[in-house]
């Protein structure tokens, strides 16, 4: 697992480094995953990445600061990776689960078990991926109700809808989900919708 990235903008990224640095860098990437599949985050040292990674303290400081830089860089990575999820599963043309499932089995398929591992990681700031993950939710959601719901109830909903959509990425990241869940999804969209007052997809 070397969390490689479909994404146009972390190809081109990737692309304008020396291909040394690239198979480093992503390594060592790989290397912090293997490091907390082992032990819990706060007790992985650089010099257990260093050994995950097969490289020397001094390759990885020439990297990177500290091990918080470190999972800083693979949270965006797979933030990335994710975004075109976090922003079609209850609303925008064309969207449903299963579109938004079939996109975040992509995801697992290539960086699975950094997903899942990152998920477990709760440190707070730009290295805990569920953090980021809420916020950006909240963020998206509430660019796409500004109008369409009640500035009210609007917090509210938002913090719904990021709960609901980190739920179905943690439960998809374990195991595919069945028509019949991914089908109580679109039905919840559609309660989620009215009960909130918000104005028809596409409007």
């Amino acid at each position: 697992m070397f969390l490689r990235s479909a994404d146009k903008h972390g190809r081109e990224a990737e692309h304008n480094l020396d291909l040394r640095i690239r198979k480093t860098r992503r390594a060592i990437r790989s290397g912090l995953i293997k490091a907390c599949q082992a032990k819990p985050y706060a007790h992985v040292s650089v010099t257990d990445i260093c050994s995950a990674s097969m490289v020397s303290r001094t390759t990885f400081y020439d990297h990177y600061t500290d091990k918080d830089a470190l999972l800083a860089e693979v949270v965006s990575f797979l933030l990335e990776e994710i975004a075109p999820a976090l922003e079609g599963l209850w609303f925008g043309e064309g969207r449903d689960a299963r579109a938004i499932a079939r996109h975040l089995a992509d995801v697992y398929a290539r960086n699975g078990q950094a997903l899942t591992t990152l998920l477990a990681i709760r440190v707070g700031g730009d290295g805990d991926l569920h953090e980021q993950l809420y916020r950006t939710c909240c963020s998206v959601f509430t660019d796409w109700a500004r109008g369409r719901v009640d500035d009210e109830v609007l917090p509210l909903a938002a913090d719904v809808y990021a709960s609901v959509v980190l739920t179905f990425i943690r439960r998809s990241a374990t195991k595919p989900l069945t028509d019949k869940e991914l089908a109580a999804i679109d039905r919840a969209r559609e309660l989620f919708i009215a009960g909130f007052g918000a104005a028809p997809v596409g409007q």
